[in-house]
C-alpha cells in the first residue's frame, strides 16, 4: 500500500437535518445525519472524480484497469473499488461535528482480499476495503477490512508522520466474503480511546482498496456510509 500524503482544504459537507419524534416525548427531537456516500444521485458506470468525489491527488497513478464505478447490486446501489497490483484511494470533503453525530454507520461487501495482505506488517499492508476519517489537526482513523489480522488489532504506522493515523480492524479473512456486512462505529469514543482528547471536526472520508504491495487483486463494494448521533 502506497502511503497517500493528505491534502487539507476549506472545504464542508452537507448536514441534512432530520426530525423524528422523540419516544416518550410530545414535542419531536432533531437528530443530525450527515450523508458520506453520493450513489444515490450519481449514474452508473464510472464515478466522476471531478466533483464530490475525488482521486488522492499524490496518488501513482490516475489511470486504473478497473476505475472506481457505480453499479447496482440487488438491492443496494453502491461503488465498486477493485484493484489489480495497485492502489485506489478516493475521499470526499465532510464536514461533521462528533459532539453531535459520533457514529459512522456504513455497509460493505468484500468480493476479494489481496492475498497475503496484513495490517501489522509494513511491507503487506494491503486491505480490499478502508474507510478513512481524517481530523482537522491531521489525525485519522482508518477502519478496516484486513486479509489476516484479528478484529480489534490496532496500527499505529508511525504517529511522527504528516498524517498521524491507526489502523483498526472491523473485519477480517473471508468467512463473510461475498455478504453485505453492517457496521457502526462510534468515532467520538474511538478517538478519546486513541488519541486521548476530544475529536475536533471531521474533514474528509476516504475509501480505499490496496493490493500493491503483495502484488495481488481486491474487491470491494460499499453501500450506504453517514454520520448519525
Amino acid at each position: 500500500m502506497r502511503r497517500f500524503p493528505i491534502v487539507m482544504a476549506v472545504l464542508a459537507g452537507i448536514v441534512t437535518e432530520i426530525a423524528v419524534p422523540a419516544r416518550g416525548a410530545s414535542q419531536p427531537a432533531r437528530v443530525a445525519v450527515v450523508r458520506v456516500d453520493t450513489w444515490d444521485t450519481a449514474p452508473d458506470g464510472p464515478l466522476d472524480l471531478s466533483r464530490d468525489w475525488q482521486l488522492n491527488p499524490h496518488a501513482p497513478s490516475t489511470t486504473f484497469r478497473y476505475p472506481p464505478a457505480i453499479i447496482l447490486d440487488g438491492p443496494h446501489r453502491a461503488l465498486r473499488i477493485r484493484t489489480d497490483h495497485e492502489s485506489v484511494s478516493i475521499w470526499r470533503m465532510v464536514r461533521a461535528d462528533l459532539r453531535r453525530t459520533p457514529r459512522l454507520v456504513w455497509d460493505w461487501k468484500v468480493l476479494g482480499l489481496p492475498a497475503g495482505g496484513d495490517v501489522r506488517q509494513p511491507g503487506r499492508n494491503d486491505q480490499a476495503a478502508r474507510v478513512t476519517v481524517l481530523f482537522e489537526g491531521l489525525k485519522s482513523i482508518v477502519y478496516v477490512w484486513d486479509t489476516q489480522a484479528p478484529v480489534g488489532t490496532e496500527v499505529r504506522p508511525d504517529e511522527f508522520a504528516l498524517v498521524d493515523r491507526v489502523l483498526v480492524v472491523v473485519r477480517s479473512g473471508a468467512a463473510r466474503l461475498g455478504q453485505w456486512q453492517h457496521e457502526e462505529r462510534d468515532v467520538r469514543a474511538d478517538y478519546r480511546r486513541i488519541f486521548g482528547d476530544e475529536p475536533p471536526p471531521v474533514k474528509l472520508v476516504s475509501l480505499e482498496s490496496h493490493s500493491d504491495d503483495v502484488q495481488s487483486e481486491s474487491d470491494t463494494l460499499f453501500g450506504g456510509i453517514r454520520f448519525e448521533r
